[in-house]
């Protein structure tokens, strides 16, 4: 049992970055307080999401780039958490481009190696290698341009610049991967996570670099999992603190508000912010990271017939953006462009989503959905939800998504985690259990430090 002078943590936010944080350091024998304004260990993938035209709640699954396998090694530290929360995603990309055959590129094995293995000469291949290496050390306020559509009937048209392989691969898996825009995603973040080394060229990985973690067993199992974990070693659960302000010194904050509660901490202390950028923004103004979350808007559709395995097609459409084959399932994830029609219906725009839908996977996957779902006679598609939410991974302003690791709170005991994680992470599940694994380390560093 910790003595009343032992340092004591104080973790505000009990998402998955906070949850996961806060179950080790408790198990690490450290006094830990784990605050939400909601319910803590809940998962904010499916948490707030609302659905048309039933008022439900559909649990999207999350595609993530995790070559590691950061995520999976995590939760099989609990024997009672499935081994299925997380499953490989047979991931493939159909990029078109005017003049060219649609590109089947499988990433099992990793994006770099793909992007450069389907080239069709040694001299192309090196040029898509050198590109990837370029990007990786570009400028910090270089962007990824989206894809530039060419129409044979205007000059105007014709004269604008063409789009390079290289150039579509990146803006699809920012626009898919990242949950934003690629116009607002950092070219060298994306270098950096494409090819990381000069021998990641030419290391053969074998395990799956894409991974689809199931939110329904995240909810169901995993964090109640975690919650049992987290109260049997000791740790203190208070929802309901919405996070106010902080008070502090030169070099340490000293009081943690809640509306009228205001909890001490003392130097020994510390404290770690695992909120999202726009409270993190509220409750640290100088931290410097400008709250912008990402929208996201999803069609589910219902299959008759279950896959094998979670599979997608990442397609640079003007409806669609990606398409995710989940178990009976069928996830259309839109292109951020595409704007709803205020005289529109999700009816309307689902149908006309459903025949795009139909011809990608025809194209890309060699899939006939009409065998694995159901239309109903009066209907122009299968039945569906429609998610209009805000993502799990806020949109970073341009800059942000590569600069992000340098945030440096302006407190000694102050930590960030979740949405302050490694450079090499895109944002995702793999960038949150680094940052778990990163901020863990720092705390044991501090608290070792201040017991001295």
């Amino acid at each position: 049992m910790a003595s009343f002078a032992a340092p004591r943590l104080h973790v505000i936010g009990a998402g998955l970055a906070g949850s996961a944080l806060a179950t080790q350091m408790a198990q690490d024998g450290v006094s830990v307080t784990l605050y939400d304004s909601g319910e803590p260990f809940a998962s904010r993938w499916t948490r707030g999401m609302k659905t048309a035209p039933e008022d439900h709640k559909v649990a999207e699954p999350e595609i993530f780039y995790d070559p590691e396998d950061l995520v999976r090694h995590f939760f099989a530290q609990w024997p009672e958490i499935p081994r299925k929360l997380i499953r490989p995603a047979h991931a493939v990309i159909g990029l078109k481009h005017p003049g060219r055959s649609p590109a089947i590129i499988d990433l099992d094995h990793g994006i770099a190696a793909a992007l450069i293995a389907r080239r069709p000469t040694i001299f192309a291949r090196l040029f898509t290698a050198w590109n990837l290496w370029f990007s990786r050390y570009a400028s910090e306020d270089k962007r990824v341009r989206q894809h530039v559509r060419i129409a044979a009937d205007t000059i105007e048209n014709q004269q604008a610049p063409t789009a390079t392989y290289h150039q579509d691969a990146l803006a699809t898996l920012a626009e898919v991967l990242f949950s934003m825009p690629a116009h607002n995603c950092s070219a060298s973040l994306l270098g950096r996570v494409l090819l990381p080394t000069w021998r990641e060229m030419q290391r053969h990985n074998a395990s799956h670099a894409f991974a689809a973690i199931d939110p329904i067993i995240l909810n169901d199992i995993a964090l109640p999992a975690l919650r049992d974990q987290f109260i049997a070693a000791g740790g203190d659960i208070i929802s309901g603190m919405e996070l106010g302000d902080i008070d502090s010194t030169a070099d340490f904050a000293t009081d943690l508000f809640f509306g009228d509660e205001q909890i001490e901490v003392r130097p020994q202390d510390a404290v770690v912010l695992a909120l999202h950028p726009r409270p993190l923004c509220d409750a640290v103004p100088d931290i410097g990271m400008p709250p912008a979350p990402a929208h996201r808007r999803t069609f589910v559709f219902q299959a008759s017939k279950s896959f094998a395995e979670p599979c997608c097609v990442l397609a640079d459409d003007d409806l669609v953006r990606a398409i995710y084959c989940n178990r009976r399932h069928i996830q259309v994830s839109m292109n951020s462009s595409l704007i709803l029609p205020s005289d529109g219906t999700a009816d309307q725009l689902a149908a006309t989503i459903w025949q795009r839908v139909t011809e990608l996977c025809d194209q890309h996957l060699n899939l006939d959905l009409s065998q694995r779902t159901k239309i109903e006679s009066n209907g122009e598609c299968p039945a569906f939800s429609y998610v209009d939410c805000e993502a799990p991974f806020p949109e970073l302003s341009p800059g942000v998504a590569a600069l992000r690791h340098r945030l440096a709170p302006p407190w000694r005991n102050l930590f960030l985690c979740g949405d302050a994680f490694p450079p090499d992470y895109p944002p995702g599940p793999a960038a949150v259990i680094a940052s778990v694994r990163t901020v863990r380390a720092q705390l044991h560093e501090y608290m070792k430090l201040r017991d001295l």
